[in-house]
């Protein structure tokens, strides 16, 4: 038998890395597996924006857990920080809304969670919202849980699960078991590859651009017709993001990026002259109820599940890994 860790974590994204470290700083021994480099996939492809996009078309889940990480984001990223010396840039830059914030639903939804908004000249105005520069604070949780001791794998995948008695004891992969007292799938858009689960996840692709700008051009997160435009704290602009149900179709095409380009000079004439730097594309951990999956497997034991984010993996990645350390720790 192989070498028994207390939790092994399926997916090394924002969710496999912050429930890693969750468990390892309440004492629990963690080996997380990741099928490429950890932080490399949705997680690194997104925005950063520490928000949903339109809260009021989420569940009172994704909005309960969102709200719940905003509290404490820019108190985790200083703690970051502090530990690793790496910035993960969190930034209150605000989020300006030129769509949907008028409608009955919007209103209706902001009445409840007590949200408010300043008036301005092109819609509404979220000044509290903030975003961080998401592949440095995945660079910097990398550091920081192999600091506290996590056991990070990099470019293993696992075929399928080991199960005994209804008990689910480890993974296997191609050339070795992993062996645990319980394991947690936080595998984003590849967790159903493997894993069957009542509700599927699939991947929803989105390509994005970043213009290589100057600071005076964009100040806040500009939203509108589900597509933003973010400034970054070293004057890049970062523009997404469309919306592919094409399975895991990678590629970029130039008719996106012009499309994603024409929405942000059209908002803003001084970035039509300005260089696109990197056009990109990633998969987001769709589900088919819509909903996020969080808790445990309802056939296997000593599985948990922390999945089918969509669009909001990283802005509810905090308070999702503290539930599941609390079903784990609680069992």
């Amino acid at each position: 038998m192989g070498k028994m860790t207390d939790c092994l974590v399926i997916g090394g994204g924002i969710i496999g890395m912050m429930s890693a470290r969750t468990l390892i700083m309440e004492g629990v021994s963690v080996t997380l597996l990741d099928q490429r480099e950890c932080g490399k996939e949705s997680s690194w492809a997104g925005g950063g924006i520490i928000s949903p996009l339109y809260p009021w078309r989420y569940d009172d889940l994704t909005n309960e857990l969102s709200f719940a990480s905003q509290i404490i984001y820019e108190d985790l990223c200083l703690q970051i920080f502090e530990d690793t010396g790496i910035d993960p840039q969190y930034i209150q830059s605000g989020l300006l809304m030129m769509d949907e914030y008028d409608l009955p639903l919007a209103i209706e939804w902001m009445n409840r969670y007590h949200v408010d908004y300043q008036f301005h000249v092109d819609g509404a105005l979220f000044s509290n919202i903030a975003q961080v520069r998401n592949p440095r604070l995945l660079q910097a949780l990398k550091v920081d849980i192999l600091n506290k001791g996590v056991d990070i794998i990099e470019y293993v995948k696992v075929n399928n699960l080991l199960i005994k008695n209804n008990k689910v004891i480890g993974v296997r992969t191609k050339d070795k078991n992993y062996f645990a007292q319980d394991v947690i799938v936080c595998s984003g858009a590849w967790s159903s590859k493997w894993l069957k689960l009542v509700d599927e996840v699939f991947p929803m692709k989105g390509q994005m651009i970043i213009l290589k700008s100057t600071k005076s051009m964009v100040k806040n997160i500009v939203l509108d017709q589900g597509r933003y435009i973010i400034p970054r704290e070293d004057g890049r602009v970062l523009v997404g993001s469309t919306m592919e149900n094409v399975g895991f179709d990678n590629h970029t095409d130039i008719g996106v990026q012009k499309s994603l380009h024409k929405f942000a000079y059209q908002r803003f004439p001084s970035l039509f002259n300005v260089k696109i730097e990197h056009h990109w594309s990633g998969f987001r951990p769709a589900s088919l109820s819509g909903k996020v999956i969080l808790g445990r497997h309802e056939q296997f034991e000593h599985l948990f599940i922390n999945t089918g984010h969509f669009c909001n993996g990283l802005n509810m990645a905090p308070a999702s890994s503290d539930r599941i350390k609390q079903l784990i720790i609680n069992a």
